[in-house]
């Protein structure tokens, strides 16, 4: 997914615990089945276009190394009766992991695309050195807790924010996150958390999460803006997460003139202490404040321009079916926003441009998490 990773996978890869990786037949397979849940091997036939032999050269060895399992044979209509294969849910589990500038988020996923269990913290500090030993330390106590095997641990994706500079894993996160700025992430991470490590920026996993469990169930094609610290995003495209040359596709502050408001939540935590509601950090702020505080409506007006050419820049140079505001922001204070933005749009021979539909993300703060832990599960076992 970045320019490079610590954690990469050729086809086929026998790990030091003697477990092997998919071959690329075998990630189509098991693509499906992640998509669909069960399907029997007539059913993976009609999906691939793979032969009835063809597809159990493939199944078989799946379910040898533990990967699938088959049910019984289920009469269904005429015919002959036909067993479900599935996923094996704890074959291989993997970390996601979101790291902000004032904290921590962190999800276990199973084989199956299940969360096992969920965590957060606060950074306990942004030195590079301290804060990865605060995350290692994490890792195991949350998987200790959820009573998952360790050796099953397939790797770990993290989303950092900020943009890559096109030099490997190396980011240029905000002044926030200094110590972890332009420093090759992936192999200084694998080597303090107990790698394979992917690394990618949280915009790009962020919506890879949102087409998982949120609005990639109803459309191929959206646009995710990121709320945190930052301002930044993603976008899907037929399906799939649309990354540029170089990562970055999603900077959707990029597109801002110098001078206008960055429409992030630390202006608003900045413009909440101006005006007599301080809070020391995001965290402390998104624990505390109100969403529909009318004290808010200030930096609404303020950072209207700005979320209004976001909105008309995404609208005509992608054509979205919807635009998603997600990240960190409060479900109630995304429909605030939602009911400020204008997009640009002239009318022509009494026609407008079809415009997209604007939403709150339905799965929360935990979609960076949650598209991170399927970066190892995709190198791994997916298409």
């Amino acid at each position: 997914m970045s320019q490079g990773f610590a954690g990469r996978f050729p086809s086929a890869f026998l790990r030091e615990d003697g477990r092997r990786t998919a071959t690329d037949n075998e990630r189509v397979v098991m693509a499906l089945l992640h998509r669909t849940g069960t399907a029997s091997r007539a059913d993976l036939a009609r999906a691939t276009g793979l032969t009835a032999q063809s597809i159990t050269r493939l199944v078989d060895p799946l379910i040898d190394r533990g990967l699938l399992v088959e049910g019984s044979p289920q009469i269904a209509g005429r015919g002959k009766p036909s067993a479900k294969l599935s996923l094996v849910a704890d074959a291989a589990f993997a970390v996601g992991l979101s790291v902000m500038t004032d904290a921590v988020s962190l999800v276990l996923m199973d084989l199956s695309g299940a969360i096992r269990a969920r965590a957060a913290a606060p950074l306990v500090s942004i030195d590079f050195a301290q804060s990865s030993a605060q995350i290692a330390t994490l890792i195991d106590r949350v998987v200790t807790d959820a009573g998952l095997d360790p050796t099953k641990r397939i790797g770990i994706g993290v989303g950092v924010t900020g943009y890559f500079i096109g030099d490997g894993a190396r980011l240029n996160p905000p002044a926030q996150l200094d110590s972890w700025a332009l420093i090759p992430l992936d192999t200084m991470l694998a080597e303090r958390l107990g790698g394979p490590v992917w690394v990618d920026n949280d915009g790009n996993v962020a919506v890879v999460g949102e087409a998982m469990l949120g609005a990639g169930r109803t459309t191929h094609d959206f646009a995710y803006l990121y709320f945190a610290a930052g301002f930044g995003g993603g976008v899907v495209a037929g399906g799939a997460p649309m990354r540029g040359s170089h990562g970055n596709a999603g900077e959707f502050a990029s597109a801002l003139p110098d001078g206008w408001p960055q429409p992030n939540l630390e202006t608003l935590r900045l413009y909440l202490a101006a005006h007599g509601q301080p809070y020391d950090d995001l965290h402390a702020m998104l624990a505390g404040f109100d969403p529909g505080d009318p004290l808010i409506d200030g930096w609404l007006i303020e950072c209207a321009p700005s979320f209004n050419l976001v909105a008309s820049v995404i609208s005509a140079a992608l054509d979205p079916d919807l635009i998603v505001l997600g990240g960190r922001l409060p479900p109630a204070l995304a429909r605030r926003i939602i009911e400020h933005i204008r997009f640009t749009n002239p009318e022509r021979r009494g026609h407008h441009r079809p415009l997209p539909r604007i939403e709150p993300s339905v799965i929360g703060p935990d979609a960076a998490a949650i598209g991170a832990a399927m970066l190892p599960l995709r190198a791994a076992f997916f298409c």
